[in-house]
Formats: C-alpha cells, structure tokens, sequence
C-alpha cells in the first residue's frame, strides 16, 4: 500500500487531504522543490498553497508573498480539478492587477500592488467573504482529481 492509499483510507475526506499534503511535501522536499512533482500533484501543491495563503493573509498576503508566483498556476489548478466557482471568483481577484498577468518577480508583483486603490484592495476582501462562503465543496473536487490521477500520486 502506496502513502497515498493509505492517505484515502482515512475516515474524514479532510483527514484524507490533510494526509495527502503532507505526503507531497514531505516528497517535494525529498525531491529539494514541489516543481519537480508530478503536474496533477503540483495542481494539489498550489491549491494548497493558494488555500494557506487565504486563510493567513488573504488575497493581498497571497499575492504579496512569494506565493504570489504562482498566481496563474493556481487559476489552472482550479480549472483542472473544476472547481469551477473558485475560478470564477479567482479570476475577479486577478484582474484587479491592472497589468496581466501578473509578475512572477516579487518586486514586480509588489510594484504594481502598490498602484492599487483603496477600492481594489476593497474588492480583495469581499472575494476574500466569497470564497469562504463558496458553497464549492473543493475538498470533495480535490479528493475526485487525486482518485482519478492517482498514479500521478504515488509515493
């Protein structure tokens, strides 16, 4: 039985999330860097990191951090695990950048969140209420694209 089998052997569909992720960063640091995971593996890495960032600093701690790289990454991972209505307010979120897509360079990124307006930073926090009150069950979605791209998932 791989990690990852035993990972979705877990009572709790959270359980079984939370279990995965540390499976993969344990592996992403035995590998010395998440990028060199699998893709369906890297699109749980940057959902989870997406996810961290909401829950810490929200939108504008997402973008401002280094995780803020990969801020077109997470709007595929979205798309490819169809989450559709996190893309649909992910996507608001990212347009508030009035140049996209957004700079993968921290500097950069930081530059151009210094332009914002009151009123964009604004829009952050009530995408930042929409997301919390998604009625999206992402944890189910993740657990479907894990199932099904499992081989992907072996450790």
């Amino acid at each position: 039985m791989t990690e990852i089998d035993f990972a979705l052997t877990q009572n709790e569909p959270t359980e079984q999330l939370e279990l995965v992720g540390t499976v993969l960063w344990n592996k992403a640091k035995l590998v010395k860097h998440f990028s060199h995971l699998s893709l369906p593996e890297r699109n749980f890495v940057y959902i989870d990191i997406f996810e961290s960032e909401l829950n810490n600093g929200g939108l504008f701690g997402f973008f401002f951090n280094n995780s803020g790289e990969y801020a077109h990454e997470v709007l595929t991972a979205f798309e490819t695990v169809n989450a559709l209505e996190s893309v649909e307010i992910y996507d608001c979120a990212l347009r508030i950048f009035k140049d996209l897509p957004v700079p993968k360079d921290i500097f950069l990124r930081r530059l151009h969140m210094n332009t914002l307006s009151e009123p964009d930073k604004d829009k952050w926090l009530k995408l930042e209420e929409e997301f919390i009150n998604t009625k999206e069950d992402l944890v189910e979605l993740l657990l479907c694209y894990i199932k099904q791209n499992k081989a992907f998932f072996e450790y």
